[in-house]
Formats: C-alpha cells, structure tokens, sequence
C-alpha cells in the first residue's frame, strides 16, 4: 500500500514541477506587434516601385511582414477623420518593430519616402495571447 502512495506522491510532484517550468516558459514568450503608420499622401507625387520594393525587403529582413495595406481602402467608423492611407506591418515583437524604426536600414529610406507621402504618426500595438 506505501508503495502506491509512493508512486501517487511521485505523479503528483512532476505534474507541479511540469506546470511551473510551462508557465515560466509562456511567461517569456514576448507578445506579437503590429506597426501602424498613418499616411497623407502629397498630391501629385507617385510612390517610386523601387522605393516601395526596397521598403518592404528591408521591413522582411528586419522579421517585418507587410500586410499590404498600401493601395487598400480605409473606412472611418468612430471618432476623428479615418487616415488617407495606412500601413501595417506585422512583427515577431514590440522590440523587433522598434529597433527597425530606429534602424539605419529605415533611416536611409526616410528621404525618399518622405517625397511622396508623410507619416501622420506611427504607433506599434502588441496583441493579447
């Protein structure tokens, strides 16, 4: 009969020992992001294909994925006027977004985007799991 308490106390010591090392676990695993740029484009200026090419491969090689959002509709449903454009990006992290923000990869970008368009604001949202 000890024997069977013996192997109930085992089972039940490495079910808690295995609950703990999973929610440590979950505990670090950093949150999914989203960029989102606010866009007013400059009347009478066009988007350059290979400024746009060039944006979006250095957005991937930083962990970004464009959500394609550049010629889509934006639709105001509450609050303030809806923004003319929109662009999101969706990243592994918060930090992944904001390293490239500050990165030199968007920095020399910054000029030539900034002929055909300007960003209203930008913000980065992580998501709940």
């Amino acid at each position: 009969m000890k024997a069977h308490y013996l192997i109930a106390l085992s089972l039940l010591g490495g079910i808690t020992i295995g609950g703990f090392a999973v929610q440590g676990l979950s505990a670090q695993t950093k949150l999914k992001a989203y960029s989102i740029g606010e866009i007013e484009p400059i009347a009478g200026a066009t988007v350059s294909p290979a400024y746009i090419e060039a944006a979006r491969k250095a957005l991937a090689d930083a962990g970004g994925r464009s959500m394609g959002t550049l010629k889509g509709r934006v639709f105001h449903a509450e609050g303030g006027p809806a923004p003319i454009g929109v662009a999101m990006t969706e990243w592994d992290s918060a930090d992944s977004a904001v390293a490239f923000f500050q990165s030199k990869a968007w920095k020399d970008l910054a000029p030539e985007g900034e002929k055909t368009a300007k960003t209203v604001r930008r913000y980065i949202v992580e998501v709940e799991k």
